[in-house]
């Protein structure tokens, strides 16, 4: 495993559980996979992080059985630390932000839109690392090999899935998830091709 892998990955898992806190923020929607997360939190009482990995390590069974090529360094950083930085860097804003920024417009919807960019960036980085796939990002792959469908077609059938499941958890579908659902996949993909294109 390089260096350079390993630097991409923790760059795109603390970018994701950065972004991931000013998403939840100002409530506009996040990730399909941090929608249900939430959505489960906000349900039992636990905390996101706690969630995460609980809701990770069920997931991680069909990985284990299916895929146990795409388990690496990256998978256990994903599972363990998105929703803990996440969860820490919402207590810190809640100290030394004003909260009227994440409620208030225009702050909120400035707040928003480079969030969901950055959030975008780093989870295309973190998933063309090369060092391992969280099982929620493992099991569309594992899927793509098996049917004859491009990997995006693929991955946005599981955020809708994941959408299903955060609405029976008692979650609000909201703008921001409903277009991660469809630029997750082809955010991953253009992302991997660039960065193909620059190892060559």
């Amino acid at each position: 495993m390089k260096l350079r892998n390993v630097l991409l990955m923790l760059i795109g898992v603390a970018g994701m559980g950065v972004s991931l806190s000013f998403l939840l923020g100002v409530g506009y929607g996040t990730d399909t996979s941090s929608f249900m997360n939430s959505s489960v939190a906000m349900r039992t009482g636990l905390s996101l992080g706690i969630v995460m990995v609980s809701m990770n390590a069920v997931q991680l069974v069909a990985e284990l059985v299916w895929g146990r090529h795409y388990i690496g360094l990256g998978t256990l950083v994903n599972m363990t630390a998105i929703g803990f930085i996440s969860d820490f860097c919402t207590y810190l804003s809640s100290l030394y932000i004003p909260q009227y920024l994440f409620h208030a417009q225009p702050y909120r919807t400035l707040i928003f839109i480079p969030s969901l960019v950055f959030f975008l960036l780093s989870a295309a980085l973190y998933m063309n690392s090369d060092t391992g796939l969280a099982p929620f990002d493992a099991i569309p792959m594992i899927v793509s090999g098996k049917v004859p469908l491009p990997f995006f077609a693929v991955r946005m059938a599981w955020d809708f899935l994941a959408i299903a499941i955060g609405l029976i958890a008692g979650g609000r579908l909201t703008i921001g998830t409903i277009i991660m659902a469809f630029t997750v996949g082809p955010a991953v993909s253009w992302i991997g091709k660039l960065m193909r294109g620059m190892a060559v």
